[in-house]
């Protein structure tokens, strides 16, 4: 009997040869690589897409140095109300716990006085008997009534106006001479007067006053004082070079197309109701006409608007135009020949300022529906690879650059 142990050997030998015979499976095929949203630039597996930059319409340089113009000089007609307001609350008084200066409505919206609540009743005594008045007003003149005066010269965007003189001064083209050298010295003198007021409502509405004993308020006093007496005549410089150009330079009616013709119209009539109260002694007369006429005004823009629905300048202007001919008609209520009353000249004005944006957008509106715009130059496009398959390199796709001019 041959021993196993001999076979050993030979089936070692043989066992290669038994392998290579089954027949090889060919190897399984890597599963096709696929970007993942960590690999791309979006967490949603997205390229991000920037907005395209959308064309800014092409104004004539004149239009937009009278915009700016218009803003400053109408807009910071609010610093004469907050000077008189100012002024009108101190008399020639500084500022003190008696008297808390406000540059609002002199007036207006005062909230009541905090009651005095009665004692409790001492035992042994009904409460008839021991009541006091149940609630009385505080003084007339108390510093809480000046603290808590409802300060609505805040309303009024002094120094966003202020601003618009001194972009205004920065425009060198075209030359207005006499313009330019009004501005020269209104933009700053408006820009600070309107910021010292700002800091001193803030000052007061939080009663700062009271951990310095007035000593900043007396300060920021001078100040304001020293400038109200001086705002007239600089603002009347700029106000008459204003006028003097417009009566230069007319208007040709017949080169705009109508419904910016019915607008110009209307907004001329409104910017004379407000030259109109700036007079010393106004035409009351007058006043009530042009009021009257504005509504005839606004109604043929409201018919030139139903009737050309896409048309910008009756769609934008109409609101504050009739916003502003709502304040019109109740100031006239206000108006005297000595002036017009305080309450009834800030919504004038801010009206007015209303209309001037207004304008401005209609215009922005029509010259883009025209195609009278200027493309925006974008930074240079880089190109950022997407990933491909395995060994392939990857596709370029165009990327705005927010770093143009870095080497990458």
């Amino acid at each position: 009997m041959i021993r196993l142990r001999s076979f050993l050997p030979f089936v070692l030998a043989l066992a290669p040869l038994t392998v290579g015979c089954k027949k090889e499976e060919p190897p399984a095929p890597a599963p096709e690589a696929k970007p993942s949203a960590a690999m791309l630039p979006s967490g949603k597996g997205k390229l991000p897409l920037r907005t395209p930059i959308a064309p800014i319409p092409k104004f004539d340089p004149q239009a937009m140095k009278n915009y700016r113009l218009e803003v400053c000089y109408f807009g910071t007609l609010t610093l004469r109300q907050a000077r008189d307001a100012y002024l009108g609350s101190l008399g020639k008084d500084e500022p003190s716990e008696k008297k808390i200066p406000s540059f609002g409505i002199p007036g207006a919206s005062l909230p009541p006085a905090p009651p005095t609540l009665a004692p409790p009743p001492k035992p042994g005594t009904s409460a008839a008997s021991s009541a006091g008045p149940v609630a009385s007003a505080a003084p007339a003149n108390s510093a809480f009534v000046g603290r808590k005066m409802a300060d609505m010269g805040m309303r009024a965007p002094h120094e966003r106006n202020a601003r618009a003189c001194t972009v205004a001064a920065d425009l060198k083209e075209p030359a207005m001479p006499d313009i330019d050298a009004a501005l020269t010295t209104f933009a700053p003198f408006s820009l600070e007067l309107s910021r010292n007021i700002a800091a001193a409502s803030v000052y007061y509405q939080r009663e700062e006053y009271s951990k310095d004993k007035f000593e900043r308020g007396k300060e920021l006093h001078k100040k304001l004082v020293a400038d109200f007496a001086k705002l007239d005549e600089n603002a009347d410089k700029l106000g008459s070079a204003i006028a003097a150009w417009h009566k230069e330079h007319p208007v040709d009616m017949a080169k705009l197309d109508e419904g910016e013709r019915l607008v110009l119209t209307a907004y001329d009539r409104a910017r004379g109701l407000v030259l109109s109260v700036l007079a010393k002694k106004i035409d009351t007369a007058a006043y009530k006409e042009g009021v009257a006429a504005l509504a005839k005004d606004i109604e043929a823009i409201k018919t030139f608007g139903t009737n050309n629905t896409s048309d910008p300048w009756a769609r934008i202007t109409v609101p504050p135009l009739s916003a502003f001919q709502k304040a019109a008609e109740e100031a006239q209520a206000k108006i005297s020949d000595k002036g017009i009353e305080p309450d009834g000249f800030l919504p004038l004005v801010n009206g007015f300022t209303s209309v001037i944006e207004a304008k401005h957008r209609a215009l922005s509106r029509a010259l883009t529906a025209k195609g009278q715009v200027v493309e925006p130059k974008g930074p240079p496009m880089r190109q950022i690879p997407t990933p491909g398959q395995p060994g392939q390199p990857g596709q370029q796709v165009e990327h705005p650059d927010d770093h143009a001019g870095h080497a990458h």
